[in-house]
């Protein structure tokens, strides 16, 4: 077990700085590169099969959960430790797997870590401060066995799970409030069989702050055409505190949800299938926070679409209730009802009989398009917001594939730039967890065996030229003092997000330069053969190989290396080759090599060389007969 900065097994692709994807675009082939500093990793003690990641904001600083351990670990400092978590007591469990104890969260509580986990089926929490821990009530905050379906949100004084509470019991999921005010739970007529994925407290005035929580469930519309599955949203009242009578006294009474929309409209192809989303607040207007949807269809293929919090206001405050065609009350379902007034028993009878509404949600692009789709099975989105060097705002999205990779793409107002891939582990596994750090720009990501902090800002990676880190399009990088830079560093940087030219940013660039000095001798015998290769970085580019400043080759295809093969050097063949990309008016030297001829040896050399391979063919010969012979006999 250890952290190790700079470790060789960080890998990245520069897929594309103008490789545009569009809502109909569907076009990925990786290509993967070294990078060559930045990241540092920390190494569990064995194999993991769940963690658990939690991260202070501006720290440097990382909590892991995983089976019966806690581990600790700055990256800055490389100080770490691990903490044991062992079970108590199995008695609970039937089966010999979940005889352990699985830290399933880790978040701050009442200005302290509470650790919760699922201690052989016997849910139990713990608050931890100065590496001590001390036992506290679990009940709904970890499930009974390790369980994708829990889903816990700290907001305050008040904690919201939809965990059962009971291991025999209450086998339909529900929404609850567990700590705090009243606790409530959601009817369990009100969702079919939900997979929870992600809730969040919005906080519109003084006065009201709703609850939303994403999942998908099973469809109600059985048709055979009819998908399997629907992804919703659904909102609750925080200040809600339940009914007046029996029947709805313990249950949320402002409940509603509505369907999320994910269709591509050319082709009319639907992403129902809900699997991460990712809010990113407007410091301005509640309204204008943005809901970053991850979805999938039946082919696994993936798409973003992205929604507003005043859209799906919009839809709840006005649209039908399906199926209700009766006189609205004066306090509508799914109202926060004035003040410290309960919901209306009518209003939450007609609520829970009729809990969705009619309209659907749309994505706020325009036509209410996807952001993009392609064909990677994507699981996991993070997005970050980072100011570039010409003062816009830009949405980067960290995408993470079933693979293990991640794509990092920029948000810009012509479409979405595939710009990097990043396969953060020693080799391919897939990322069990991951979370940000906004105000450090770092990206932390979780395996079986390792947790790795990548930072945002890799732009080493564009270090061949002004060119090449300028048309990278990364609002992270610019070009100062001969390399490629983060703008954290150097705010004067040279930088380019439009997807215009960068002739008039890097007018002296020196892959322009074409003195024999930065060309690479390679000496190759007459009548052999030899490979010129040249890496190719972006899918937009086009390849061409010179000889001698004449044009000899073109590489049809940009998502292979550019390769020009000699079959038989002869003395035509020697001189100058140099492989240029060209892209957006610019053409960049990638490589440079000077093929010399070998010199000829002299006349007795070649005799000596002569008789010295008779002699040694003689006896080569000599010891396969003498082979043969023993083997006979």
């Amino acid at each position: 077990m250890g952290l190790n900065s700079h470790s060789a097994y960080l890998f990245i692709l520069w897929t594309s700085h103008l490789f545009l994807l569009t809502a109909g675009d569907s076009r990925v082939n990786p290509r993967i590169v070294t990078v060559p500093k930045g990241e540092r990793r920390f190494s569990l003690e064995k194999h993991e099969s769940l963690t658990t990641l939690y991260h202070e904001e501006n720290s440097t600083s990382l909590f892991v959960g995983a089976e019966g351990k806690l581990y600790y670990v700055d990256f800055e400092n490389s100080a770490n430790y691990t903490e044991d978590f062992p079970k108590e007591d199995s008695r609970g469990c039937t089966k010999p797997e979940d005889q352990k104890n699985y830290l399933t969260f880790i978040g701050k509580y009442n200005n302290t870590l509470l650790i919760c986990g699922t201690n052989a089926c016997q849910p139990t929490c713990w608050k931890w401060a100065a590496r001590k821990k001390t036992l506290v009530y679990g009940q709904g905050l970890a499930p009974f066995v390790p369980d994708q379906n829990s889903l816990v949100l700290v907001d305050g004084q008040d904690i919201y799970s939809t965990i059962s509470l009971y291991q025999n019991n209450g086998k339909i999921p529900r929404f609850r409030r567990v700590r705090g005010a009243v606790q409530l739970y959601t009817s369990d007529t009100v969702m079919q069989n939900p997979k929870f994925v992600k809730a969040t407290v919005v906080k519109q005035d003084e006065s009201t702050e709703k609850i939303y929580y994403f999942f998908r469930e099973d469809n109600p519309d059985k048709s055979p055409e009819a998908p399997l599955n629907v992804s919703r949203v659904a909102q609750l009242c925080k200040r809600d505190k339940g009914g007046t009578s029996s029947l709805s006294a313990s249950k949320w009474t402002t409940f509603l949800k509505a369907t999320l929309v994910c269709v591509d409209p050319a082709t009319k192809g639907n992403y129902d299938w809900l699997q991460d989303v990712f809010m990113v607040p407007s410091d301005k207007d509640w309204r204008r926070t943005r809901v970053y949807g991850l979805f999938t269809n039946c082919w696994g293929y993936s798409a973003v679409c992205v929604y507003t919090i005043g859209d799906i206001d919009e839809v709840f405050r006005k649209s039908n209730l399906k199926g209700f065609s009766g006189e609205m009350p004066d306090i509508r379902p799914g109202q926060c009802p004035p003040g410290n007034d309960s919901t209306p028993l009518k209003t939450f009878k007609i609520a829970d009989s009729h809990p969705e509404v009619e309209d659907r949600v749309q994505p706020a692009s325009p036509r209410h398009r996807p952001l993009f789709h392609n064909k990677n099975h994507y699981q996991k989105i993070g997005v970050h917001r980072i100011q570039a060097g010409d003062g816009h705002t830009y949405n980067v999205l960290y995408l993470v594939t079933d693979k293990g990779y991640i794509h990092k793409m920029v948000e810009m107002p012509q479409g979405v730039l595939n710009i990097l891939e990043i396969k953060p582990f020693e080799s391919p596994m897939p990322v069990l967890a991951m979370t940000m750090d906004h105000t450090r720009a770092k990206l932390y990501v979780s395996s079986a065996s390792e947790v790795v902090e990548v930072p945002m800002d890799m732009c080493e990676v564009y270090h061949r030229s002004c060119d090449s880190c300028v048309l990278a399009k990364d609002p992270y990088c610019g070009w100062a003092d001969g390399k490629c830079v983060s703008l954290k560093d150097n705010w004067t940087a040279l930088q380019n997000m439009t997807l215009q030219s960068s002739q008039e940013i890097c007018p002296y660039s020196d892959s322009k330069q074409d003195s024999p000095d930065n060309y690479l001798n390679v000496t190759v015998a007459l009548f052999s053969r030899y490979f010129l290769q040249c890496r190719t970085e972006s899918h937009v580019a086009t390849y061409m190989w010179h000889h001698n400043d004449s044009h000899i080759q073109t590489c049809p295809s940009p998502y292979q290396p550019c390769i020009h093969y000699i079959k038989n050097m002869t003395d035509h063949h020697y001189g100058r080759y140099t492989c240029v990309s060209e892209e957006g008016g610019v053409s960049q030297i990638l490589v440079r090599e000077w093929l010399v001829k070998q010199p000829q040896p002299s006349q007795t050399l070649m005799q000596k060389s002569q008789a010295a391979a008779t002699s040694l063919s003689i006896w080569l010969g000599f010891l396969q007969v003498v082979t043969l012979v023993l083997l006979f006999q």
